[in-house]
């Protein structure tokens, strides 16, 4: 038994060592970039690329903070075009915040990851100036495919300050929504794997998270069969030219604004 332990141990550290020594690569990169011997395009590449590893990393071996924070660094990465100087700061609080979270789990110590999320910069690349826009600390985790209808929606609640984490897989958000307690779900009906309505009803049934509230976005009639099962307490948000005042008329049902 006892060599059995020392072996899980010795992984343990080997895993940790990992993630510490991509993290540091990250840390350098911003580095080099700095000292103008990287082009933006390969820094991003690169921090794409690393960042998923650790992600994945995180996901296999149950590390909640670290996934979570690598999660959103990964969703903050996507959409940036150019590296301006709060962009660059913003990626650095990412490195920083992963890092120690690994540091963090070495130690054994326990984070609050909603708190830790909320102290991550917002999500931007879009082309307006998310400088101009007041951040609230109001965070919405949107579960929808990649695809112009997701940008479309994102930008939008950006551009009301909403601080914004997307999600493409139903799957993934079961994960990541009990360990980062967004502010709001708002899920899109048609999904792969579990469905929007599926999702609402495991957040709703679940002890750990029923009290996090969900939407539901679809273009579908209110009396669709799809929604049968849909739960009472899960208001929908239309898709189309009304969306702006669903959202509006949703946070206000839901007591967010």
């Amino acid at each position: 038994m006892p060599v059995e332990t020392n072996h899980d141990e010795n992984i343990k550290q080997e895993t940790i060592d990992g993630l510490m020594d991509r993290a540091a690569q990250m840390d350098g990169l911003i580095k080099v970039f700095q000292a103008r011997a990287i082009e933006a395009e390969a820094l991003l590449a690169e921090l794409k690329i690393l960042t998923h590893s650790i992600k994945n990393t995180a996901v296999a071996t149950e590390m909640s903070a670290i996934k979570a924070v690598a999660h959103r660094f990964e969703d903050y990465l996507v959409d940036i075009k150019e590296l301006t100087d709060s962009i660059v700061t913003a990626l650095q609080v990412f490195i920083d915040r992963l890092s120690q979270s690994i540091e963090n789990f070495a130690q054994g110590t326990v984070e609050d990851i909603s708190a830790l999320m909320r102290s991550l910069p917002a999500k931007g690349g879009f082309d307006f100036n998310v400088d101009d826009i007041t951040v609230t600390d109001t965070e919405v985790m949107l579960v929808m495919e990649p695809g112009i209808a997701t940008k479309i929606v994102t930008r939008e609640l950006l551009e009301c300050g909403y601080r914004m984490v997307n999600v493409a897989s139903t799957m993934d958000a079961l994960m990541l929504i009990p360990s980062m307690r967004p502010n709001l779900v708002i899920v899109s009906r048609v999904m792969p794997e579990l469905d929007g309505v599926d999702l609402a009803c495991a957040v709703k049934a679940m002890p750990t998270t029923r009290d996090i509230p969900v939407a539901l976005l679809t273009s579908e009639a209110l009396d669709s069969a799809t929604l049968r099962n849909l739960p009472k307490d899960v208001p929908i948000m239309r898709k189309g030219g009304n969306f702006a005042d669903d959202v509006a008329a949703v946070f206000v049902k839901l007591g967010l604004i």
